[in-house]
């Protein structure tokens, strides 16, 4: 019996949900009936896990998705079409997937939108301006040529199927591997509390917003970690230490991450637009209370429309370092409600795999 093949695509392959995500697929995917391959460009970050449970790690020397296309195309004339599905996993390479691999080559392709919609209408230069106006149109236009859509989110899914007037599903991530009965967080207040957010260093994370936040409070026993890596670094440190924050930057490793879920008491995201906060469901898991942006995709899921966490708006820092006093005063108050949201989290278990493989199942059958 010949195994289908499922092939994803990830222009980006750093650290981060997307590539998690798809690893959790690969990881727990029925490995005798499916082969698995990967497509990134340049390093795959998560290279050396994904080889565990793939046939095949393949990393383009392209600096763009629009510029590896050829590439990309002579070394799927390897698989028969027949037999295998192209899985394309972010917006701007979803546009061009449809129009060069769908509509021009007949490949079967499946388009998994990880952020929010919202993220197309929220611009950073006219350059990106642009660009996300030429996807919105693919979007809107074409998207209905793909075999199957998901989205990472059930809100996700609700907005690309009224704005593209297509049948979107919408499949949670394998983000917990198993449910941890660790003890409640409890704080001390004469000790140094430390509070965690885990992100890319990028300008749609909001970091200095977060910042801001913090110079607001000006809470001397209070520290905020900033776990990850990215563009933002340089620019982040600089407003550190210009308004003297109690805070830090720390290169992201699993092992340290792990640590610091342990060890820290509160957890903010505060992104302009998430599709789904992998680190959030991380935290709860850790029985740590939760503060998030509204940023669009499914953060409100995540924790119950606000019944198991604390949401603010986006831009607002007032309202976030509001937020922050809030939970530190009545912190028992706000675990109590991030266990709430923990006794849901077997919605994004790897038992999701299923659903995956339904869909692939059909689209090949």
């Amino acid at each position: 019996m010949f195994k289908k093949k499922i092939i994803f695509f990830l222009p980006n392959y750093s650290y981060g949900g997307a590539g998690k995500s798809i690893l959790n697929i690969c990881k727990n995917i029925n490995k005798k009936k499916y082969e698995i391959y990967v497509i990134s460009l340049k390093k795959n970050y998560y290279k050396k896990n994904l080889s565990k449970f793939c046939k095949e790690i393949i990393e383009i020397k392209s600096s763009s998705t629009i510029l590896s296309l050829a590439k990309i195309k002579k070394y799927l004339e390897k698989f028969n079409k027949d037999n295998s599905i192209l899985i394309s996993n972010i917006n701007y390479a979803n546009a061009l997937f449809v129009i060069y691999f769908k509509i021009l080559n007949n490949f079967k392709l499946i388009l998994i939108e990880r952020t929010p919609l919202q993220e197309l209408f929220i611009y950073f230069s006219f350059k990106d301006f642009i660009k996300k106006f030429i996807i919105k149109i693919i979007a809107k236009y074409f998207y209905k040529r793909a075999d199957h859509i998901i989205a990472n989110s059930k809100k996700t899914a609700i907005d690309y199927s009224n704005f593209s007037k297509i049948k979107c599903s919408y499949i949670y991530p394998l983000t917990i591997d198993k449910m941890f009965n660790t003890s409640k967080k409890k704080l001390d207040k004469n000790r140094l509390i430390n509070i965690l957010t885990i992100s890319r260093l990028s300008r749609e994370k909001n970091l200095i917003e977060l910042l801001k936040a913090f110079k607001i409070l000006k809470l001397n026993k209070v520290f905020l970690i900033i776990l990850g890596d990215g563009s933002k670094k340089k620019e982040i440190l600089e407003y550190i230490k210009k308004y003297n924050i109690n805070s830090k930057v720390i290169k992201y490793s699993d092992k340290k991450k792990i640590k610091l879920l342990k060890n820290c008491k509160l957890y903010i995201c505060s992104s302009f637009f998430e599709g789904f906060p992998n680190a959030v469901v991380e935290a709860l898991n850790y029985n740590m209370p939760v503060i998030s942006s509204r940023n669009h995709g499914g953060i409100e899921e995540i924790i119950l429309n606000g019944k198991g966490g604390e949401l603010y708006d986006s831009g607002n820092e007032f309202q976030l370092s509001g937020k922050i006093n809030k939970i530190l005063k009545n912190y028992n108050q706000h675990v109590k409600k991030t266990l709430l949201a923990k006794k849901a989290l077997n919605r994004f278990t790897k038992n999701n795999i299923k659903k995956y493989e339904y869909i692939f199942d059909n689209i090949l059958e």
